[in-house]
């Protein structure tokens, strides 16, 4: 259900807030602070309905209540980027306490401005006239996922002929990050439809403690995979065949590096020429 604020003054003058996941204490603070400073604030009780107010209508900023849970907080995120890119660089997170890792890493690999619930009208005040102000504009930082560069392909770059590898059905790429370098092997399981998927992180700049660095496989709605590298930069996973899947791994604070696992047609072509010659 949606919430309208109304005023007297013409609304062309005014700012627009949308306002998602936000208890109704936390609701009623905000929106009726953002009306005593002259803004419009639209309230979305629920996450389901993000998607047709953004469409209906334009915003200057999104605050997000991280009362969510992570899931839903992200799917909000991923809908905002994909319905108005633009409203990207003006999400505003409300945290209450010290968030959990995973609320962190959500935070770090979208590059989110955060406020805590604690005082938040003042920060919350302060922050939103350095995202929207043209003569204070925010100073963009380095995003928090940067894109690694592809250094080998087996499917592109085949061993050379009398050289033995792993198993043919096997792809094996590696990509690189400044000193990182992550490792991985795809292969199809025994369970029609899923992948199996092994990689190694080894960055030098850890001096070996790759130890614990979270590993998240993602596709266009959110986090489907969540693991973590072992003492040796190791981690594991099985998921089902779907295109458009990337890995991002978490290399240190507000550090991510993407890996772009592209189409997996490659996978079933495999298997059916396995399966041919059996």
């Amino acid at each position: 259900m949606l919430q309208r604020k109304h005023f007297e003054a013409p609304i062309l003058n005014k700012r627009k807030v949308l306002l998602v996941g936000a208890e109704p204490s936390v609701q009623g603070l905000i929106s009726t602070f953002l009306v005593t400073m002259g803004w419009i604030c639209t309230v979305a009780a629920t996450q389901e309905t993000v998607p047709d107010v953004l469409q209906r209508e334009a915003f200057d900023a999104i605050l997000i209540d991280l009362g969510l849970s992570v899931a839903a907080a992200e799917w909000v995120i991923l809908r905002i980027k994909q319905i108005r890119p633009s409203l990207t660089d003006r999400i505003v997170v409300i945290s209450n306490g010290s968030p959990d890792r995973e609320m962190t890493e959500l935070v770090e690999r979208h590059d989110l401005v955060q406020v805590s619930q604690e005082g938040v009208l003042q920060q919350l005040w302060s922050t939103l006239q350095d995202l929207i102000a043209p003569s204070r504009p925010r100073e963009a930082p380095l995003r928090g996922v940067q894109a690694a560069r592809l250094i080998f392909d087996s499917f592109r770059y085949p061993l050379p002929a009398g050289v033995r590898g792993v198993s043919p059905g096997i792809r094996q790429v590696a990509y690189q990050y400044k000193q990182a370098i992550i490792d991985l092997a795809v292969d199809f399981t025994e369970r029609p439809g899923r992948i199996s998927l092994a990689g190694q992180v080894l960055d030098g700049e850890r001096k070996g403690k790759n130890e614990d660095l979270s590993v998240l496989l993602m596709d266009g709605t959110g986090t489907l995979v969540r693991t973590a590298t072992n003492q040796f930069g190791e981690f594991q996973m099985e998921f089902e065949l779907a295109d458009d899947l990337s890995i991002q791994v978490r290399l240190g604070e507000r550090s991510w590096v993407l890996i772009p696992l592209g189409k997996t047609d490659w996978v079933k072509n495999i298997r059916s020429s396995s399966q041919a010659g059996d």
